[in-house]
């Protein structure tokens, strides 16, 4: 059964403003390795946040994800038209011109019309080219053959579609509009469903990841058998004692795969709420795509946890933090059937 609504709204919020978090706490590592982050940080490595914490394009492009599914959430409710892939497309190219000039047109309304997201924040190249295209790609005809972690990083609303089916469908598709390596779109997909799992579904962790590699393995190998590498490492580090999570045994988070590989071990590794800080730590501060795992491990903590989870005072200094809160508790309302202001989304 879903969970009672109201901690499916928390969840939503606490799953966007999680995923935040851990892009602001990995973002000003995100290119060294830990010998460099230890000398720029300390021995432990970066501890927490900066101030302002300020997100790169993966959370820009979440947003983006959020808006465009309820739109389409939206416009199937009022005229029964669904095509929420379609939706999804125009608003990240929607998310294209906000990389493209300094502010808002006069009259624009919606996400667009918020001049906070008009910030370059270095997005991929394949992003880029990728949305520059005349027609939206598809896992069936993707535009590239790229599996980098871009993809999986934005698909977490996908996570709160009205069945666990159609969250791995729609995180597929919508990873797939840039990324069309196969790696690339189902680790979108794969995730979506976790948070599916965990937010809606009130799965236990475990329990969903299991699940997650049993639906991935149909579609695609590699992906299922890296997640299942994070389930064996997880089990080796509880009965070998570790003292430091070692998430390099799983690459270094810069394709799809890894990322979400990355961002389950450390969640199996650290998984109570209490956890929280101590698992972001763990997903940074390594070599390779510290924002993209940090991001993954917030969102999914997030899902699982509520918001209670969260540190008031990394939150205190987190950009976009009253849009993250008001589409994740949105994307909840939608799938728990709850009214919100359907007008901000026509």
């Amino acid at each position: 059964m879903p969970r009672e609504p109201v901690n499916v709204v928390d969840r939503g919020a606490a799953c966007l403003l999680g995923g935040a978090l851990g892009d602001a706490l990995g973002a000003p590592v995100q290119y060294l390795g830990w010998a460099d982050i230890q000398r720029d940080h300390g021995p432990e490595g970066v501890l927490e946040p900066p101030r302002p914490a300020l997100v790169t394009d993966d959370t820009q492009l979440t947003l983006f994800t959020a808006d465009g599914y309820l739109r389409a959430w939206v416009r199937g409710r009022t005229t029964g038209e669904w095509d929420p892939v379609d939706v999804v497309w125009r608003s990240y190219r929607r998310w294209l011109v906000t990389q493209q000039v300094a502010a808002p047109e006069a009259g624009a309304t919606g996400l667009v019309s918020d001049e906070r997201l008009y910030s370059s924040r270095s997005p991929g190249l394949t992003c880029l080219r990728a949305l520059a295209a005349d027609s939206p790609p598809s896992p069936e005809e993707p535009h590239n053959e790229s599996s980098g972690c871009n993809g999986v990083t934005r698909t977490a609303p996908a996570g709160f579609a009205p069945s666990a089916e159609i969250a791995y469908d729609l995180g597929c598709r919508f990873a797939a509009l840039t990324h069309g390596g196969t790696g690339g779109w189902v680790s979108g997909g794969a995730f979506a469903l976790l948070i599916h799992l965990l937010a809606v579904r009130g799965r236990p962790f475990r329990e969903a990841v299991d699940q997650v590699i049993g639906r991935v393995l149909r579609s695609d190998p590699y992906t299922a058998n890296t997640l299942n590498r994070a389930v064996v490492f997880a089990e080796e580090h509880r009965a070998q004692g570790f003292e430091s999570v070692r998430v390099d045994r799983l690459g270094s988070g810069w394709t799809g795969p890894e990322a979400l590989a990355i961002a389950v071990h450390v969640v199996l590794v650290y998984p109570k709420r209490s956890q929280f800080v101590d698992a972001m730590r763990a997903a940074a501060n390594h070599s390779g795509g510290s924002d993209a795992t940090a991001a993954l491990t917030g969102n999914i903590l997030g899902a699982l946890h509520g918001t209670a989870a969260l540190p008031r005072d990394w939150l205190a200094g987190l950009e976009l933090v009253d849009l993250l809160t008001r589409l994740g508790s949105d994307l909840g309302r939608s799938v728990t059937g709850q009214e919100f202001d359907l007008h901000r989304y026509a």
